[in-house]
């Protein structure tokens, strides 16, 4: 597959698993911002992290964490959340737990991530098989958007045992590849102010991705 020049072998493509996060629980929203109508034709907020998956991966993007049952056909299927309530990190960690290989996530509210910065991290992934994880970076790391190999889960799993759950220091910062992405890509939904501010350009980067 190639998109926007950049190559990866269906190979490689297949021995990662996408997985789309979906266990937050929207406090600062007030309702279930995943189901949000979000772009064209009646779609909601997760389908775009769902659809720039499968637009990489094709058609078997899993749900982890707990989620409105109304979201669950629309992604491929489910992961059990071995570590529910401690947050993204208990989400990445039972995903490299129950797969063999790397897992590639996205945030479910992260509307804007569009298929070929995920194939610039896959790309990157392709030349560090001892990396940690390859993350999204803009002046910041955004571990919600990134590819974790299993040479993370000990480290994870050695955070959640401390019951240290800030997923930004799990990791020994030497074995994170960073990979540059603009802001918009990993603007997060967080409040009725961000549905409103981002709509626009949102459903626009939201449709390409699904193309």
């Amino acid at each position: 597959m190639k998109i926007e020049g950049v190559s990866v072998s269906p190979g490689f493509r297949e021995s990662i698993q996408p997985i789309v996060l979906v266990g937050g629980r929207s406090r600062r929203f007030g309702r279930d911002k995943l189901r949000e109508p979000w772009g064209d034709g009646g779609r909601v907020l997760v389908q775009c992290p769902i659809d720039t998956l499968r637009a990489v991966f094709g058609h078997r993007v899993l749900l982890m964490g707990e989620c409105d049952p109304a979201i669950l056909p629309l992604a491929d299927g489910v992961l059990a959340d071995i570590h529910p309530g401690i947050g993204p990190i208990g989400g990445i960690l039972s995903g490299l737990k129950q797969r063999s290989g790397p897992i590639c996530v996205l945030a479910g509210d992260m509307p804007s991530f569009r298929d070929v910065e995920l194939m610039e991290m896959l790309s990157t992934a392709r030349m560090h098989h001892n990396a940690l994880a390859i993350l999204a970076s803009t002046d910041r790391l955004h571990p919600c958007a990134g590819v974790y190999t299993q040479h993370a889960r000990p480290y994870l799993e050695a955070s959640v045992t401390r019951g240290d759950h800030r997923l930004h220091s799990a990791l020994d910062p030497n074995g994170i590849i960073m990979v540059p992405v603009t802001p918009e890509a990993t603007a997060n939904v967080n409040t009725l102010d961000d549905l409103r501010q981002r709509d626009t350009p949102q459903h626009t980067l939201c449709s390409r991705a699904s193309r």
